[in-house]
């Protein structure tokens, strides 16, 4: 399984950039997932009063819902990624777009607003592009830069070098 991070802060697009991978990966047929980090602290709205959350303040160590094709589950302790991506494995997911989860290793597309958020770049490791709507001059970065209006673009290559990496690691 194969991971494409999109980082960025709040209201930077992350949402509108995944929505665009996911929906360029389904259309060449590929088994494509989404997982986002609720980075805004607290519980995700709609979970708190629920049965299964009920039973796990009653002692479960895992919980878990299911209704309509939705599927929640929530434990004890938080989840670590390497639990909830061997999740996606087991559905035979090839590719996840990860929303979020700045601190993790895999290959990102960072989103930049403001110059306020140009220090990001100095945070995150394994930076594959930039989607921005500031006017960075590329020679200034070892990664390609797009403007908002070039995210087709991006979309497009970040897939052509992932797909290069995968197909180095999986002859």
């Amino acid at each position: 399984m194969e991971i494409i991070q999109i980082v960025g802060y709040k209201n930077s697009g992350k949402t509108t950039l995944a929505n665009t991978f996911i929906e360029t990966l389904a259309n060449q047929g590929v088994r494509v997932a989404s997982l986002k980090h609720h980075g805004h602290g607290g519980v995700p709205l709609g979970i708190e009063e629920t049965d299964s959350e009920k039973h796990k303040r009653s002692g479960a160590v895992l919980s878990g819902v299911e209704g309509d094709g939705l599927f929640q589950i929530s434990r004890q302790q938080p989840w670590d990624i390497d639990q909830m991506l061997a999740i996606y494995t087991l559905m035979d997911i090839e590719v996840v777009i990860m929303e979020g989860f700045k601190r993790q290793r895999y290959p990102k597309v960072v989103l930049i607003r403001t110059e306020e958020d140009l220090h990001l770049l100095d945070k995150v490791t394994n930076i594959k592009a930039v989607l921005t709507s500031l006017e960075l001059k590329q020679e200034s970065y070892s990664y390609p830069i797009f403007t908002i209006s070039e995210m087709d673009a991006l979309v497009e290559q970040v897939i052509n070098i992932c797909k290069l990496q995968w197909e180095e690691r999986h002859p």
